[in-house]
């Protein structure tokens, strides 16, 4: 990495974006701002997240932002701002490998996951290693996909109702109901950043960017990718935490010049004519859905938007009411730029 870095610097081009997690706050800590400090360009550190119930953990990671500026470290932070949520079944479910007992659980093929889950022998270490990194609290993960007889009653009770009306542990309650469906039960799991305090905390920060959609990652339990018109309809309309100018500075400028795309993320003279119009009171998400648009058939989990008038990509319209017009202009950027188009920002 410190060779990377040296590169970087060396060039005065780029930006360099981690997640680490050694163990060790102070030396994950110590390790970007050196590669920082190396390559004298910006470095994004993944994630500042909230967990409502150790709210510590994104205060010091506030801190640190705030020291490093104040040190002249140009580290930034990738910020959770949206509560998009898991949906999942355990056929695919892999997000709680941060606990060794989970991950020895949820690898493998279906019948295997199956034979694992319904493991009496294995139910133990489960509950000892309860995650709670990505999700809340097992008990409050919703049920809304039974698929038996046996377990259609279940449906839109929470996890720990159910534990609670039969007497058993929230993991073996919520094991016991996958293992009847064959694991195709769909669960919901909010994320554990529900607070709207402790989201404001790192909204007010300025050194945070807005999103973590995880791009193309878990792409069957999780729709991140909803954050800037979220943004827009929860932070900025519903919450009133940020103006419309900040959201847009936010969601546009600060990124581009964290990335170092001189010619991008603001409108002014000479730019390319990135521009979004939309319809502030009427912008909304619409409901999860599965679309089967990826390689080999596969499908995935998104959401689409409403209320975008228009959106223009190097001067040209790409997107007109909602629905894409099958104009692609947008160009490849390289060294911090793109090639000069004839249509630019007036």
């Amino acid at each position: 990495c410190e060779l990377l870095a040296g590169v970087l610097g060396r060039r005065n081009e780029g930006f360099m974006q981690m997640t680490i997690s050694s163990g060790s706050y102070q030396n994950d800590r110590a390790h970007m701002e050196r590669l920082s400090q190396i390559s004298g360009r910006p470095l994004l550190w993944n994630v500042v997240q909230a967990y409502d119930h150790k709210p510590e953990v994104h205060r010091s990671a506030l801190r640190w932002l705030d020291d490093c500026r104040d040190r002249g470290v140009r580290v930034y932070g990738q910020g959770l701002t949206t509560d998009a949520g898991f949906t999942f079944t355990f056929e695919d479910w892999n997000l709680w490998d941060d606990r060794p007992a989970w991950r020895a659980a949820t690898v493998g093929t279906v019948v295997e996951r199956l034979e694992k889950l319904a493991d009496p022998d294995r139910r133990e270490a489960l509950k000892a290693q309860v995650p709670l990194t990505v999700t809340g609290p097992i008990r409050d993960i919703v049920i809304t996909g039974p698929r038996t007889e046996e377990t259609e009653k279940y449906l839109d009770h929470t996890v720990g109702q159910v534990a609670e009306a039969l007497g058993k542990h929230a993991v073996d309650a919520m094991l016991d109901i996958a293992v009847a469906d064959k694991l195709k039960t769909e669960f919901f799991a909010a994320p554990p950043n529900v607070s709207k305090v402790h989201l404001k905390e790192i909204v007010d920060n300025p050194w945070v960017l807005f999103g973590v959609s995880d791009g193309g990652a878990h792409t069957k339990f999780l729709t991140a990718g909803r954050y800037p018109t979220e943004t827009l309809t929860e932070i900025v309309r519903a919450e009133g935490m940020l103006s419309l100018e900040d959201a847009h500075w936010r969601l546009s400028a600060l990124p581009a010049m964290v990335a170092g795309f001189t010619d991008r993320g603001q409108l002014k003279v000479g730019a390319p004519a990135d521009i979004v119009v939309y319809d502030y009171e009427n912008l909304a998400i619409t409901p999860s859905e599965i679309v089967h648009d990826l390689p080999g058939g596969e499908w995935r989990r998104i959401q689409r938007a409403e209320g975008y008038r228009y959106i223009l990509v190097n001067g040209q319209v790409t997107i007109e009411d909602d629905k894409e017009i099958n104009t692609y202009s947008g160009r490849l950027l390289r060294h911090g730029g793109g090639m000069k188009m004839a249509m630019a920002a007036e």
